[in-house]
């Protein structure tokens, strides 16, 4: 066939049209794939968490096992979880074989998942080693078969209970699951040696990267195209999606506040999806903004061939606009904006910027593109869909980690109803979201233009879209300054209105947003004039934002040059009126004061031996979060409801972090009894979306800019960062916490010890009234006592309410700053930064046992002067928030020799542990029945029913919600230590064990609690 002359010839296929060929040909198969990981996640996740509630099903004599340490590598080993679970006396045997049953089937699932992968990796190996491993993958699944029907049986036989025990706990059931499970693990092991071997062998023929590292190399280089859609992927997941205890717990524990708190819970639940929604949005958009500038390079695109205008400038003037506005708002609000030394760094970075468009110098005028532009566009495309996919599948799995615990708990748990059903809704909902996310990888078929990464921007016809694209980028980066406006300027309303979830998600798009759309705004035009001096192929706009501030902030720090009033703690009450701020006593004439105290007020206690005496109760508070101020409040307040007097014999309080605010809000509380109220709003989510609105905005507005923009709060307009915001949540919840601290001693928490950390000397710091203060920043001396603690006196403290003088103690790193104290707050001529006391002894035992011998002392002279009298006899009351698995202290198995001098190193730690502090208290308060019959017959007498004069009032280990490290608390996590708090005052649930009520029974004036009454979670 002839063409006519007239006819157009076909246009060239460009690069961008295989590019998006390529992209369009494997969509389907990498949804299948996220698909399969996504569903492997969930499935490790459920299983994981399944674990943690089998693990707290404890035997009668405390010994506790997971599942997988019977299934894992090491299943030789723990041969005799089977009868632990068999003699269970937390949950009964049936509900570890309900949960076992249920991890086999979700196992089922894994199982299918990575032989799928195992068989796509050996269809790529060399072919004739692909029938060793062929072999391998199949006797390792018919390990697993056998491994699989053990487990059945013995969940069968765990239910059945009586001869079935006898079978599950024999030494021949543990040793055919261990060996089926260790011969799993054997073969899966080699299986990927084999795998291995053969792509190592196979890069060397080849002499190029081979299929896994190639994929990786583009994966992270595309990765690195996308870098803030891909650090929210990573901080969501690491969040919201890993099963464990402590800090991990506390984004979870959040999301089940939703199904607690009415219709507030739904509608947090709904912003949190609506955020999700967002960030899945922006990540889409900007994502494929960003892989444009890679697929129109591979079409031969060359940002230095594009002429210099104006326009390159204005991006360049809107860090400094922003600079201004946040002064004048700053300066009109508050009337003093502040200048720190960084605001000049700030401003100074895009000013050079902009200087260099107007300086001839000799500038390069191209640089050669990269030859494999093609593939790296391919990739960055697909996987810039990828993490919009992501974003939504990880909140999925974000609730799958939430809701997996609550509901196979049962509806026990939550007291049924709508706690229970909401949980259930929510677990579907996740599992859904779950399968449905990676169907956005699908979605190729993109009607506008403007979201098509092939479309070029930079042609004379491409005018009217690139016109479009940049209103769209105009509307990115106001909406997310927006957003970063209104949670700087009103953090505690919105987190009260959205929710924690929501705001740490908007906070992180919103500057994903902004940082995004700037970005992309650059990457079409040539580079400054300055870094095409450096060879740049682009503006290094992340570079400038987030590293350049960072490294000068850390510089400004070290010379000393940093703004001390950003984190400086409030004080901006009247000292209280009871206390000196001048001149402090000696911690002995305080003590001598406090059991002159106590003597007089009369309270009395016998023991089974006919001896009576009057208790001077050391409460000790350990550190933990919100976790640690709910349950030592609640103890203390149980202690006050069925302890008679004995709740205003305290002698003496030292708390830690979280341990430290309950002692502060049990002083400051107005109320006899009945605060759980205030306590859950104390551990409502306000707190936590409070403090993450303020570090990701307000404070790191103020740390990159200098400028203290100032936040609203009950018609309050003040600059405030996170820790103040912070309290002020807490005087809300409880509003005796805005009182002036009172360090002298009081009936409700005897004398205040406060444990705080100063991060400069590594010494503690104790808010205390006791301490002779002499100003200098060290804590050498050999007379100090408590040991390595800083001399600093009340005065320090003086003009400070409660709630500041209990976040010193709380000042968890990163969550909350550290505190600036200086000359100024009287605290001496250098400047002190406070962090949590944890950080030195996070039980606060520590201090009590330095103080103990100064203690004894003075009760056991007491005791000598008032011979004629009851004797006093100090009791320690260890509130420990924190709950183990398994309460057993077994001695480990003889060490091989080549192994004790590594082994050995854990002898140190046990010098610090908990039961070794507890036994110097003990062994200290044990002599104050020196010169005193009486006091030596009632501490023999105390003996028998608290050892080492010691109770430790610690929460009882049960399949349920294990309560987070953090400052938020669930329904489920108050539940669970409301029955803990239960526990404690009914003996016969704790028989052997010391509780409140083997203290509170030696008091004839406490009113028993009803033993069949339960805290229920609402």
């Amino acid at each position: 066939m002839t063409v006519s002359d007239g006819a157009a010839a076909p246009a060239p296929e460009l690069p961008s049209d295989s590019i998006s060929a390529w992209v369009d040909a494997r969509r389907p198969r990498a949804a299948r794939v996220l698909t399969a990981v996504f569903l492997l996640l969930a499935a490790f996740i459920i299983v994981l968490e399944i674990d943690r509630l089998i693990a707290g099903s404890l035997s009668q004599d405390g010994a506790g096992s997971p599942l997988g340490s019977v299934i894992g590598p090491f299943a030789l080993a723990s041969r005799e979880a089977w009868g632990y679970w068999a003699s269970n006396a937390a949950a009964g045997t049936g509900s570890v074989a309900w949960l076992i049953g249920i991890s086999l089937a979700v196992d089922l699932l894994i199982i299918v998942v990575y032989v799928w992968i195992f068989r796509r990796l050996i269809k790529r190996m060399t072919p004739a080693r692909r029938p060793a491993a062929s072999a391998t993958l199949v006797a390792a699944v018919v390990f697993e078969a056998v491994e699989f029907v053990l487990l059945v049986i013995g969940a069968i036989l765990l239910a059945s209970g009586g001869a079935g025990h006898v079978i599950v706990t024999s030494e021949l059931f543990g040793v055919l699951v261990a060996c089926a499970s260790t011969g799993k693990w054997v073969f899966l092991a080699l299986l990927v040696v084999l795998l291995l071997r053969d792509h190592v062998e196979g890069v060397r023929r080849s002499g190029s990267r081979g299929f896994i590292a190639e994929l990786s190399v583009r994966i992270g280089q595309a990765l690195w195209v996308h870098r803030l859609s891909a650090f929210l992927i990573a901080g969501l997941f690491l969040f919201a999606c890993i099963p464990s205890d402590g800090v991990l717990d506390q984004l979870p524990d959040i999301q089940r506040q939703w199904v607690g708190m009415g219709w507030p819970g739904l509608g947090h639940a709904i912003a949190a999806g609506a955020a999700v929604g967002v960030a899945a949005l922006c990540a889409l958009v900007l994502g494929r903004a960003r892989s444009r500038a890679l697929v129109s390079a591979a079409d031969g695109f060359n940002s230095y061939a594009v002429p210099t205008s104006g326009r390159d400038v204005i991006w360049w003037l809107v860090p400094i606009g922003i600079w201004v506005v946040l002064f004048l708002l700053t300066l009109r609000t508050t009337g003093d904006a502040g200048f720190a030394p960084i605001a000049a760094v700030f401003l100074a970075i895009p000013a050079i910027v902009i200087a260099s468009y107007f300086v001839t110098a000799w500038w390069p005028s191209n640089i050669d593109g990269r030859v494999d532009y093609p593939v790296r566009a391919e990739y960055a495309w697909l996987v810039g869909d990828l993490t919009a996919a992501a974003t939504v599948g990880i909140g999925g799995l974000g609730l799958i980690r939430s809701f997996t615990a609550p509901v196979l708990a049962g509806p026990g748990l939550s007291g049924g109803g709508w706690p229970y059903a909401g949980s259930l809704a929510a677990l579907i909902t996740g599992v859904v979201v779950v399968m449905a996310a990676p169907r956005i990888v699908l979605w190729h078929a993109v009607p506008d233009p403007l979201l098509d990464p092939a479309q070029r921007l930079d042609r004379p016809e491409d005018a009217a879209l690139a016109h479009r694209h940049r209103t769209l980028l105009v509307i990115f980066f106001l909406a997310g300054v927006a957003i970063l406006a209104f949670l700087a300027f009103f953090p505690i309303q919105l987190a009260t209105l959205l929710g924690g979830a929501a705001v740490t998600v908007l906070a992180l798009t919103a500057w994903g947003a902004v940082l995004g759309a700037f970005t992309v705004a650059v990457q079409d035009r040539q580079p400054a004039p300055l870094f095409r001096v450096m060879r740049l192929r682009a503006n290094p706009v992340l570079t400038l934002a987030i590293t350049i501030p960072l490294i000068v902030s850390m510089i400004l720090a070290l010379v000393d040059r940093d703004d001390p009033a950003l984190h400086a703690a409030r004080g901006a009450v009247e000292a209280s009126q009871t206390d000196d701020a001048g001149e402090d006593e000696g911690f002995r004439s305080v003590v001598d004061t406090r059991l002159a105290a106590l003597a007089e007020a009369g309270c009395l206690a016998g023991t089974n031996g006919g001896e009576t005496f009057i208790p001077a109760v050391v409460v000790v508070a350990e550190g933990g979060g919100i976790r640690a101020a709910y349950w030592t409040t609640r103890a203390l307040e149980a202690l006050r409801d069925h302890g008679g007097c004995l709740a205003d014999s305290i002698l003496l309080s030292s708390g830690v972090s979280g341990g430290s605010v309950g002692l502060a809000a049990t002083a400051a509380s107005t109320k006899e009894s009945g605060a759980k109220a205030d306590l859950r709003k104390l551990a409502g989510p306000t707190t936590v979306g409070t403090g993450v609105a303020a570090l990701l905005v307000g404070d790191l507005l103020a740390t990159d800019t200098g400028v203290h923009f100032p936040s609203l709060w009950k018609n309050k307009t003040a600059w405030q960062d996170r820790a103040a915001l912070i309290e002020q949540t807490w005087i809300d919840a409880v509003p005796g916490l805005a009182d002036p601290v009172a360090l002298a001693a009081s009936d409700r928490i005897g004398i205040p010890v406060l444990n705080s950390t100063d991060a400069r000397s590594k010494c503690k710091l104790l808010v205390a009234s006791h301490v002779a203060g002499s100003g200098e920043l060290t804590c050498a001396s050999g007379a100090m006592s408590p040991a390595a603690t800083l001399p600093m006196g009340s005065g320090c403290f003086a003009r400070m309410d409660w709630a500041t003088s209990a976040m010193l103690s709380a000042r968890f790193p990163i969550i909350t700053p550290a505190a600036r104290l200086g000359e100024r707050d009287g605290c001496g001529t250098e400047d002190l930064q406070l962090i949590d006391g944890g950080y030195a002894e996070g039980s606060g035992l520590g201090t009590a046992a330095d103080l103990a011998p100064t203690i004894a002392d003075a009760i056991a002279e007491w005791n000598m002067e008032h011979d004629d009298a009851n004797p006093i006899v100090p009791v320690l009351v260890f509130m420990k928030n924190s709950a183990g698995y398994d309460l057993r202290e077994d001695l480990d198995a003889v060490s091989a020799e080549p192994l004790v001098p590594v082994v050995g190193f854990a002898a140190a730690s046990k010098q610090a542990a908990q039961s070794a502090w507890i036994q110097r208290i003990g062994g200290a308060f044990g002599t104050v029945g020196t010169g005193s019959d009486a006091a030596s017959q009632a501490i023999d007498d105390i003996h028998d029913v608290l050892p080492a004069l010691t109770v430790v009032v610690a929460p009882s280990t049960e399949p349920a919600v294990v309560p987070p490290l953090g400052w938020a608390l669930s329904g489920y996590s108050t539940g669970s230590l409301d029955r803990a708090i239960a526990t404690q005052l009914c003996p016969s649930l704790r028989d052997g064990v010391p509780t409140l009520r083997s203290l509170t029974a030696m008091v004839p004036d406490a009113t028993p609690a009803e033993c069949s009454d339960r805290a229920q979670t609402d």
